[in-house]
């Protein structure tokens, strides 16, 4: 199993990179609209649509994203979506999980609809990221990773007040505190060391430091940090609920896409909305 683990994440890592440098801008697109379909098809199993329906969701979401990108302003006129999902992740996914219910996301029309929004968010998000440079790009997805990471070591080392057992019974408080913590040492390392090596000053977190008070840029990384463990929890939940223990086989020895990106669909948009606010 670790094998086929270290396999597919070292040859998922050679395809994001050759991508982010050869692909260009179209390349990037193509990269992430694959990602898409693969969110929306385990979207919709996710929500048991049956195979039939999940497929046609995800052919559907995936047209509309074309479409859709076809006619819009990405830096203006995909605001709304950005702002949509975010007011979604941060309003209405904290008090599913604390219910542990999906509430009126239960309705399959409903489920489907938030779905799309969700991941074409992300998608849009993503898409965005890359025009402010390929290192803008890794240091955002950097923010999850980090807070996963760390949050996993401190975890098995002080974890012992379950984060929500009814959900996902191996995080626990300590851990996620821990995450967090080490993503904003880390985002400050960058910071201070943004004078020594300049690549470091087109990433976002260097961005943000120039925007904000020390406070402001501290206080927004904890946000972030925290909202990558709700989607993180939010999709552990539909698991749940659906009987899978993964999304989907679709990356093997990892599960499937929506396993490998939960955290990053409430900070990316969250993250591009803060630049927009930066950049105000």
């Amino acid at each position: 199993m670790l094998r086929t683990r270290v396999i597919t994440a070292v040859i998922l890592l050679l395809v994001l990179l050759a991508v982010l440098a050869y692909g260009g801008a179209l390349g990037w697109n193509l990269f992430v609209l694959v990602v898409l379909l693969g969110a929306f098809w385990e979207w919709a199993r996710l929500g048991q649509f049956g195979a039939p329906k999940s497929i046609l969701y995800a052919i559907a979401g995936g047209a509309i994203c074309l479409v859709g990108a076809q006619f819009v302003s990405l830096q203006t006129s995909g605001f709304p979506l950005l702002a949509l999902a975010s007011v979604f992740w941060v309003a209405f996914a904290p008090w599913c999980l604390r219910h542990v219910s999906l509430g009126v996301l239960a309705n399959p029309f409903v489920y489907g609809a938030v779905g799309f929004v969700l991941i074409a968010a992300a998608g849009l998000a993503l898409v965005v990221t890359k025009t402010y440079g390929i290192v803008f790009l890794l240091s955002a997805i950097a923010i999850c990773f980090a807070a996963d990471i760390f949050a996993y070591f401190f975890g098995k080392a002080f974890g012992k007040r379950k984060l929500a057992p009814r959900i996902s019974p191996g995080k626990s408080w300590e851990g996620a505190i821990g995450g967090a913590f080490s993503v904003l040492i880390l985002s400050w390392a960058v910071v201070l060391l943004a004078d020594q090596f300049p690549v470091l000053e087109n990433t976002w977190q260097a961005m943000a430091f120039e925007r904000w008070h020390p406070v402001v840029f501290s206080f927004w990384l904890l946000v972030l940090s925290a909202y990558s463990v709700v989607g993180d929890l939010f999709e552990s939940m539909l698991k749940r609920r659906a009987g899978m223990k993964d999304s989907s086989q679709l990356l093997p020895g990892h599960g499937g896409i929506l396993d490998r990106i939960d955290a990053q669909l409430p900070v990316l948009p969250l993250a591009i909305l803060l630049v927009s606010a930066m950049a105000g």
